[in-house]
């Protein structure tokens, strides 16, 4: 015998019997219902203030992207997917945007294909890609692992397999050009005032350039006297340019920089970040894209930690020290916002713009005038899972 149905509550029978009567209206209805068609909405004009934040997505490295946020209102635009660990750079006009990156035939394994996507900026569609060798780097993004040069005819993309080489694609053509091994150096910096010039950073503290022929190819070679010592203090490979001249900071403070103007790379006399007195707390530079320079103010923007040690290079900001570039003396602390990514829109109204590594927040801070914001301007919702770099026109 089967056991006794207990009588169900009134209002389960009533809510069952609403369900049923909801659901099979919603049936006869349903033929009724017009087609939903699928629209793209407008962006946004293209601005000195629009952010390209890169997420590689640390949880599913297969799935990256990059987030498209106006800088102004901190409002969402829109997202491209990167593949996996894919680097991002924009055109010097700002109206395209390059990917290299990888993609295997069956998600995490299979046939390997490595290509450069090329994206319409002002509305993110997709327009061609280029296939590559196989090598590019795959790691977290940053500014010296891929750009195009001065006058958008190459696009210069740092191999590693661990062997470091650059690939040249001819954006022109269409098609990789040459391969420049650079055994020992990394990073790839395109001088400004000559097209087929770039420099990468050597594992000696020198300074390597290459000047490319007419089809993408080594012309001429040649390295600077050593800048920096890497066994005793080595430069973080984040830089910033500003014109000719080239700026890196190293793990204890000191700053170099090297005029690109000549025919040579010029060494300007380094000097300290930390003075005595924040040289006893342990003050040292963190951070992954640590600092940025304002041109119109001559100001350098860096993220700093107290009670620095070995291994606290990728350490969040505790403060974001301004400092003088003409003086060479800090001028202002701000707090740090626990940022790990920061640059700055070069514009008649900058701004400097500050990834949180926190809660993947952006924060704007208005630079008009000579005292240092204490406050943001604005700060956005969360935006991706593991975002590591803001690109900015």
């Amino acid at each position: 015998m089967h056991p006794a149905i207990p009588a169900l509550p009134v209002r389960w029978v009533a809510w069952c019997l609403a369900a049923t009567l909801v659901c099979g209206h919603m049936s006869a209805a349903h033929a009724d219902l017009p087609v939903e068609q699928l629209t793209m909405e407008k962006l946004l004009p293209i601005d000195p203030y629009r952010i390209y934040l890169s997420d590689p997505t640390m949880g599913h490295l297969v799935d990256g992207r990059a987030h498209v946020v106006d800088g102004k209102s901190m409002r969402y635009l829109g997202m491209l997917g990167t593949g996996f660990a894919g680097l991002t750079t924009l055109s010097r006009d700002r109206q395209t945007i390059y990917v290299a990156t990888t993609y295997h035939s069956r998600l995490q394994r299979g046939t390997r294909t490595d290509v450069v996507e090329v994206y319409r900026a002002d509305d993110l569609s997709f327009q061609h890609e280029i296939e590559i060798p196989p090598k590019h780097v795959q790691g977290l993004a940053m500014r010296a692992l891929i750009a195009t040069s001065a006058d958008d005819r190459w696009l210069l993309v740092q191999n590693a397999t661990p062997a470091t080489s650059v690939t040249v694609v001819d954006l022109q053509a269409r098609r990789v050009a040459a391969e420049v091994p650079t055994p020992g150096c990394y990073g790839v910096i395109p001088w400004l005032s000559q097209p087929r010039r770039f420099s990468s950073v050597c594992g000696d503290g020198t300074l390597v350039t290459f000047d490319l022929d007419g089809q993408g190819a080594i012309a001429e070679r040649q390295v600077s006297e050593p800048f920096f010592d890497p066994d005793k203090d080595p430069v973080f490979m984040h830089y910033e340019l500003v014109g000719d001249q080239l700026t890196f900071v190293s793990y204890h403070g000191t700053v170099y920089t090297l005029d690109l103007a000549g025919a040579k790379a010029a060494l300007a006399k380094p000097w300290s970040l930390v003075d005595a007195a924040a040289g006893k707390q342990g003050w040292r530079p963190g951070g992954y894209q640590l600092f940025a320079i304002e041109p119109r103010s001559a100001r350098l923007y860096v993220g700093m930690h107290d009670k620095g040690a070995e291994g606290s290079h990728k350490s969040p900001a505790k403060e974001i020290w301004v400092v003088d570039l003409k003086s060479r003396k800090r001028v202002a602390r701000m707090p740090g916002q626990a940022a790990v990514a920061m640059n700055i829109a070069r514009t008649e109204t900058p701004r400097l713009f500050v990834l949180s590594g926190a809660d993947n927040r952006i924060l704007s801070f208005d630079l008009k005038g000579d005292r240092a914001p204490a406050k943001p301007l604005a700060r956005s919702e969360p935006v991706g899972e593991t975002p590591v770099f803001l690109g900015l026109p």
